[in-house]
């Protein structure tokens, strides 16, 4: 069991949270996991959208702090993705914690991506600043939740990252249509060549992910690949 520190309080709202799972990130043609996300398991009372799209900023750090500990806890070998809100990098005090507390092999995954077309221009050029200041230190920074509807904005800012995902949501709605699926993944391609897909849960999801031109996906397909870890917050 991981013992928490000094951000007890940080994490008050964390004691809904009462597992973490691992869940992996699989190439579509080979079935080779290449890495894995790490996620909280709320309990059943809660809504996990609601709760994390309220979280102050402070906690979603204090969270993938100990989420940090805990994969160092693990000593397992591999790249893992921890999830942020945009804030955490452009909050300066979060930011230079971030730097401490980050090392290569975890990848931030930027939960709120389609909100930076929201963003006032100031905070939009902060983030495109801050993402290259970690690629620099060798950290990767991904965007999470893509959708046709968003990705317009990150090519007016010129920005690449590490890689993307599609929304789940997004997946299912343009499987019916398959060019404008294959259209989103070559906009996603013009700031990544590393696209995952999200919501692969079947067979027939696996064929139309593979035909996008995606060579990566996420999803309930692969459950015998998942990893669960329960009791992991005292609090």
């Amino acid at each position: 069991m991981i013992n928490i520190s000094a951000d007890n309080n940080l994490l008050s709202d964390n004691q809904h949270i009462s597992a973490f799972h691992l869940e992996p990130i699989v190439n579509l043609f080979s079935g080779q996991v290449i890495s894995h996300e790490l996620l909280s398991q709320l309990s059943p009372s809660r809504d996990a959208d609601a709760f994390f799209a309220n979280l102050p900023v402070d906690h979603s750090m204090a969270l993938f702090c100990h989420q940090v500990n805990l994969l160092k806890s693990l000593q397992k070998t591999g790249r893992y993705f921890l999830n942020l809100p945009f804030l955490a990098l452009i909050h300066d005090r979060l930011f230079t914690r971030l730097l401490d507390v980050c090392e290569s092999w975890i990848t931030i995954e930027i939960q709120d991506a389609p909100l930076f077309g929201t963003l006032p221009r100031q905070h939009q050029l902060c983030l495109c600043e801050r993402i290259k200041l970690l690629q620099q230190q060798g950290i990767s920074v991904w965007l999470d939740d893509l959708t046709d509807g968003c990705i317009e904005s990150f090519h007016h800012c010129a920005i690449y990252v590490g890689g993307v995902k599609i929304d789940k949501q997004a997946f299912w709605r343009l499987s019916k249509n398959h060019r404008t699926l294959r259209q989103l993944v070559a906009h996603c391609a013009d700031i990544s060549p590393h696209i995952v897909i999200e919501g692969i849960e079947n067979s027939h999801h696996l064929e139309l992910a593979r035909q996008s031109g995606a060579t990566l996906g996420q999803g309930y397909l692969w459950p015998h690949k998942r990893c669960v870890f329960t009791d992991t917050l005292s609090l």
